[in-house]
């Protein structure tokens, strides 16, 4: 199946290319989507939550009163958890709340979140980012020329700090290099506007199966 993409050429005009959609599989995309996206939220979380047991609490280890004979509950130290100022039954510990997926099932997610957003019409090809310097102004008319309205997430080729610095800035941008591309922020972000070689690039990994 080919998709119709909008494109700017590097002459300012923009035209229309056909990307064939049957490079990037779609086999299983709910299940791995939805299983990348619970990584990924999982993996951003700090776990950096402590309290204290009954053994760490500062306090004496005495018993506060007799066994028997007063007519009162038996208590141990004044550290127990149910007496105030106690410690914490099964306390909470610093901890890593993410895990990991293969590589081979982060890649199908890849791909069939690229997927997505062809079919959904929400990617914008550029022949090539050429900015002489980083301009903030001729990145949103770059943005105002393809239609993009909303969050964008810009992949090019390989990493140019020209081109981070002139979209960095923008609302609702975020930058990633093809190598670095993730299911997850493809995902995020509603457009997608990619670099004709970063694009080629997707193309070539995925096409080796």
């Amino acid at each position: 199946m080919e998709i119709t993409v909008p494109v700017l050429k590097k002459s300012g005009d923009v035209g229309k290319r056909t990307v064939a959609a049957d490079g990037f599989r779609r086999f299983g995309k709910k299940v791995l989507l939805r299983e990348y996206v619970e990584m990924a939220e999982a993996r951003k979380r700090t776990g950096t939550h402590a309290a204290l047991t009954r053994s760490e609490v500062a306090g004496s280890t005495q018993k506060i009163y007799r066994q028997k004979g007063t007519g009162r509950a038996r208590h141990g130290s004044d550290k127990a958890p149910q007496l105030r100022g106690g410690g914490m039954c099964f306390a909470k510990k610093p901890r890593r709340y993410g895990w990991s997926m293969p590589k081979q099932a982060r890649r199908a997610a890849l791909e069939a979140a690229v997927r997505g957003k062809l079919e959904d019409g929400e990617v914008r090809i550029v022949e090539a980012f050429a900015f002489d310097r980083p301009k903030t102004k001729e990145f949103a008319d770059l943005l105002k020329r393809l239609e993009v309205k909303g969050t964008f997430l810009v992949v090019p080729n390989a990493h140019d700090a020209r081109i981070w610095q002139s979209c960095r800035n923008l609302p609702g941008s975020l930058y990633r290099v093809v190598a670095d591309l993730n299911a997850y922020e493809v995902l995020k972000q509603k457009y997608l506007v990619i670099e004709s070689d970063a694009l080629k690039a997707l193309e070539e990994r995925f096409s080796r199966g």
